[in-house]
């Protein structure tokens, strides 16, 4: 608990002078499961507290925990009023599968019922979405496209940064912004802006969304770890340089 309100206490600093719209924290819903609406609410406070404007819910499919506490987090943002937000992130590669478009259980549904909630991120009226990944469903964003047709307008902001800074522009068209996961140094180097200036670069005058993070691991048996060192640090003063629309 210690160092949880001490990264808060840091965070705070941070995200009070980062010239960007709005700071974001990603909460992976498919790791709540003991969660109760209290659990969420004294998470939304402490994020609040600390400057954050909203909760990206990364849901991944098919998993029975999400819609369950997707409904507890709404609740809870509810009641906390309309300062605080939460918007989805689909995951496309946590879950085993890749979520569907339309129909019961899907991208649309998700998005209809809860984007006329006073807790769901809005901009310019829009519901904002994000993903982690999913290009074999780039289609199923695209104006005319299966979601868009089911939910109407949204400001699309997906993750789908396997494609690469050279790989983007045939898809500039179906999104609004774009989020890069490009957030750790590779091997033993410091973590540069090179990246979020590249992906800035192809993206033109569509929104970008940074990310920071100080570390990220993953236990066995695939076991590895991104360096993190001096990240959290370093991260939060690149994003006073690049000034991004978005951080989370």
């Amino acid at each position: 608990m210690a160092l949880l309100l001490s990264l808060i206490t840091l965070l705070n600093l941070c995200v009070a002078i980062v010239s960007a719209k709005s700071v974001f924290a990603h909460i992976v819903v498919g790791n709540t499961a003991d969660h109760t609406e209290e659990t969420w609410t004294t998470d939304i406070t402490l994020a609040k507290n600390a400057g954050i404007d909203a909760f990206v819910l990364n849901i991944a499919y098919p998993d029975g925990n999400i819609p369950i506490q997707v409904a507890k987090a709404f609740a809870a943002a509810e009641a906390a009023g309309s300062s605080f937000k939460l918007f989805f992130a689909f995951d496309y590669l946590g879950g085993g599968q890749p979520w569907p478009s339309t129909g019961d259980n899907s991208v649309a549904s998700y998005l209809n019922k809860y984007k006329t909630s006073p807790a769901y991120f809005l901009v310019d009226g829009a519901p904002f979405a994000s993903t982690f990944e999913g290009v074999n469903q780039i289609d199923q964003w695209a104006p005319g496209g299966a979601v868009r047709g089911a939910v109407g307008d949204i400001f699309f902001v997906p993750d789908w940064t396997s494609l690469g800074p050279g790989g983007i522009g045939a898809s500039l068209n179906n999104i609004e912004g774009f989020f890069s996961w490009d957030m750790w140094p590779n091997g033993a180097t410091n973590k540069t802006l090179d990246s979020d200036r590249a992906w800035k670069s192809a993206i033109g005058d569509k929104a970008y969304m940074m990310g920071i993070s100080p570390w990220f691991f993953h236990s066995p048996p695939a076991a590895w770890v991104w360096r993190g060192d001096d990240l959290w640090a370093d991260r939060w003063a690149q994003a006073l340089e690049l000034a991004p629309e978005y951080v989370q």
